[in-house]
């Protein structure tokens, strides 16, 4: 089996709109569109065990009308093409049912959220079924994230993935990404990263922890990507070549950046300039690889480094 972790950006609601003459001849997407672009903002202001029936119960009779699950995934989004080319499945919902698991995560936006369960309604129908919801923890907190039970999907908000937060390097988002590909390392499936769609600003971090994971497993750690303005929407998902590191630099990782986290003169300064500066402590990539080394966030003690 194999744990899906998806990137999700807001393509999907461009389009349901734009590419409405290449889906299902009556699908009628124009209030599906609309509830994405107006409603998002309300998911994030429910607790997480709210917002699947919250968002089914207003929104599953627009994806209905919008024939959502009966769209050609190589068509509807980067994120449906890039899984149907790298399964060869299709209905995705199939995916599911072979007992697969998938990760969709969402950036901590109203219409980022929205597209992101779009998409989840596309793979496992409008009404959410064998859906879960959940944020990452905020202010680095150690809390674990949970992977999704086999044939379940997950859609999970990163908190702090939001412009609003570029000054400050998204250090939660790299963080709860760096989670997330952990949870789903551990459930011992094979781990596929799609890196089509999402916020760009946090691919290079998710690739880097995916390298990470890599180093440590590589006959199931893999990664893919389609180009998103292909002329030819059944085109490949093409694999992306990943660097293999030697089990010595990753423990070397996790003792240096471990070090500088606790505020701790590090015995090594192999990442200096990489994941932590003397001036500013760990960067966004490294909380990640702590994250991704399932290490924890929060310094042991406050002080200066040294």
């Amino acid at each position: 089996m194999t744990c899906y972790v998806v990137p999700c950006g807001i393509s999907v609601i461009r389009g349901l709109d734009a590419k409405k003459k290449q889906g299902p001849p009556d699908a009628g997407p124009g209030r599906l569109v609309s509830a994405a672009k107006s409603r998002g903002n309300g998911m994030r202001g429910l607790t997480d065990d709210k917002v699947i029936a919250q968002w089914s119960g207003q929104v599953a009779h627009d994806a209905d009308a919008a024939r959502l699950t009966d769209w050609n995934p190589r068509v509807l989004c980067a994120e449906t093409s890039t899984l149907a080319a790298a399964s060869s499945i299709e209905p995705l919902r199939r995916l599911l049912e072979r007992g697969d698991r998938v990760m969709l995560l969402a950036s901590d936006t109203g219409p980022g959220l929205a597209a992101a369960l779009c998409v989840g309604q596309h793979i496992a129908g409008p009404e959410l079924p064998d859906t879960t919801y959940m944020s990452t923890p905020g202010s680095l907190s150690d809390e674990p994230v949970a992977a999704p039970a086999a044939g379940q999907l997950t859609i999970v908000r990163l908190r702090g993935l939001d412009p609003a937060h570029a000054e400050g390097g998204f250090i939660d988002a790299v963080a709860g990404i760096g989670r997330v590909l952990r949870a789903a390392f551990d459930t011992g499936d094979a781990l596929e990263v799609h890196l089509t769609g999402g916020f760009k600003a946090t691919l290079l971090h998710t690739l880097a922890m995916t390298e990470v994971l890599y180093s440590q497993a590589p006959e199931r750690v893999t990664a893919r990507y389609v180009f998103e303005d292909a002329a030819d929407p059944a085109g490949p998902a093409v694999p992306i070549g990943l660097r293999r590191f030697p089990g010595v630099y990753i423990d070397d990782m996790t003792v240096e950046l471990s070090q500088v986290r606790d505020h701790r003169k590090p015995a090594s300064q192999t990442f200096e300039g990489m994941a932590w500066t003397e001036r500013d402590g760990l960067s966004a990539f490294g909380y990640g690889y702590l994250a991704v080394l399932s290490q924890r966030l929060s310094p042991n003690r406050p002080g200066p480094t040294g």
